[in-house]
């Protein structure tokens, strides 16, 4: 791998020498690897796979040291603090964070940021990154994620809509469903909110019973909409088991073979992939090119909301099958 790398520099060379550009700097050559810690999600959660793939593909492919930190989602508001403490512990050149609960994670970029350890923001954390000292953020705006799924039901006709929150106390998902509800409200359609007890969330059966009671108590929720692939599945399967098909339609964020089988045969609507596989990679390329060159991108790079229906499924399918976990886990 270091001798595609290089061979990559020389062919950068080369093509330079062209302009009449002879020299890049030193530290492309350097032998030593840039190290970055990276403290985002559990791989047991749906959504993060794909990112740890594209983190780790980043990482053989520039030859860095990554460490993955993955929080505990059962216990989010200790656990991000200390996965935060422990990267700043290590003093890595760089770390890439996903900055879940704002209150708690905010003061540690901070303090990491004084202690000379530079900080990108990946996935969660938009609204306060530059605020904290952060260098940049990946990722999509989850506001514009809840307003493309209104737009969505809306194009169908649904009138009110459920937003499923899988993990409590996450104000990324919060924001998600805050901006399906402002979007929505503009539609003259109406949503409500539904939060999943941590103890379910990442049981299916009990999501789905969760899901199935509360649209048999609630006979006007003709849309659901869940902020994760497994939670997307046991919804659109809640569904079947209540009788509600053709009645209630079911989109959800993020990606699975589930997921894009159900689009396929009609279960669920859309998914939208926030293409957490390019916040991954992306994270961790903003984190190399920052310590060898100290170079990065302005503001926000974008990865998402992307729209996934019947219309496209047959595509993205194809390459879930080829690359194992860069559109969704299986």
């Amino acid at each position: 791998m270091k001798n595609l790398l290089r061979g990559h520099i020389m062919g950068l060379l080369s093509a330079a020498a062209l302009f009449g550009v002879t020299t890049i700097p030193n530290a492309a050559l350097a032998d030593d690897p840039v190290r970055v810690a990276f403290v985002s999600g559990p791989l047991a959660d749906s959504f993060f796979p794909p990112l740890h793939q594209g983190a780790q593909d980043a990482a053989k492919l520039l030859g860095v040291d990554l460490n993955y930190i993955a929080i505990d989602e059962a216990d989010i508001s200790a656990s991000s603090a200390r996965t935060m403490q422990a990267a700043i512990a290590q003093h890595p050149d760089v770390i890439v964070v996903g900055d879940f609960i704002t209150n708690v994670v905010d003061p540690l970029i901070k303090q990491a940021v004084a202690a000379g350890i530079p900080v990108y923001v990946n996935q969660s954390g938009q609204d306060s990154w530059q605020n904290v000292g952060a260098l940049g953020f990946v990722g999509q705006q989850p506001a514009d994620a809840g307003a493309v799924a209104a737009d969505q039901f809306g194009k169908v006709g649904s009138k009110n809509v459920l937003c499923v929150i899988n993990v409590p106390g996450n104000p990324y998902l919060q924001a998600i469903c805050n901006g399906l509800s402002a979007k929505a409200k503009s539609l003259g359609v109406t949503s409500q909110n539904l939060e999943l007890p941590t103890a379910d969330s990442t049981d299916p059966n009990k999501v789905e019973r969760d899901i199935g009671a509360y649209l048999t108590s609630h006979s006007d929720i003709d849309a659901v909409y869940t902020l994760n692939a497994l939670v997307g599945t046991a919804a659109a399967k809640a569904v079947k088991t209540v009788q509600r098909e053709g009645k209630v339609a079911v989109g959800t964020l993020a990606a699975s073979s589930n997921v894009l089988d159900q689009i396929k045969n009609g279960q669920i609507l859309f998914t939208l992939n926030e293409q957490p596989y390019l916040e991954g990679f992306y994270g961790v390329l903003m984190a190399y090119h920052h310590a060898k060159y100290g170079l990065s991108p302005v503001g926000i790079v974008a990865t998402g909301p992307s729209v996934v229906d019947k219309d496209n499924v047959d595509k993205i399918r194809a390459v879930f099958d080829k690359y194992p976990n860069v559109i969704g886990a299986k």
